[in-house]
């Protein structure tokens, strides 16, 4: 059984990148904040030792929102596997959400579409924790 998760989402600065990192947090700060960590991709990519630890240590979950992968890449980047890779695009098909009510640039943790983002991660969590 995992002691903890890290969360490694994507950083572009798209809506659903946005969408992805705020899920994230909600899940990290709110609901599971003993059993996850937030992954930093540039301190990943740095060689910060904490966060090649999180990834080390903990099953990841890589949140991508788009082909290009950039998290799970700087996973691998960093010598590890991503466990489980989620794409935001299949994630809202999904749940059925529609990310066109999502504003542009900053969304709150309270969105309606964040959270229900979140609450998919948070199955993920808890499904990898349950291993």
């Amino acid at each position: 059984m995992a002691e903890k998760v890290t969360l490694q989402p994507c950083l572009a600065q798209d809506r659903l990148s946005i969408i992805a990192r705020q899920a994230c947090y909600v899940v990290h700060e709110d609901w599971r904040p003993e059993q996850t960590v937030l992954g930093c991709a540039p301190a990943l990519n740095a060689g910060v030792q904490e966060d090649i630890d999180f990834i080390k240590l903990y099953p990841v979950i890589a949140v991508e929102s788009c082909e290009k992968d950039c998290s799970t890449k700087l996973v691998a980047k960093s010598g590890e596997k991503a466990t489980v890779t989620l794409r935001m695009p299949e994630i809202l098909a999904e749940i059925g959400a529609d990310p066109s009510s999502v504003p542009e640039g900053h969304v709150d943790c309270e969105h309606e579409v964040v959270q229900a983002v979140a609450q998919r991660l948070l199955a993920e969590v808890d499904r990898l924790l349950a291993k």
